[in-house]
């Protein structure tokens, strides 16, 4: 199975930051992606949407246009 398909998100029950920096405490409800080998989480699903759909206009943006 792909880690991105488990039904409980990496890191939950702890603190994580979202792709725009907020922090937050994780929860099997919690959209993700790995990017980089590393856990990006997103504040909500509306966000991971507009990740998936156009990635360079999403929170994302600033780590794809650096690299980090």
């Amino acid at each position: 199975m792909n880690p991105a398909e488990s039904s409980i998100a990496p890191g939950e029950g702890k603190h994580g930051r979202t792709a725009c920096g907020v922090s937050i405490l994780v929860t099997s409800e919690t959209p993700y992606i790995y990017y980089r080998d590393e856990m990006v989480y997103f504040c909500g699903q509306d966000c991971k949407q507009l990740y998936d759909e156009d990635p360079l206009n999403s929170c994302m943006a600033a780590r794809l246009f650096t690299g980090k």
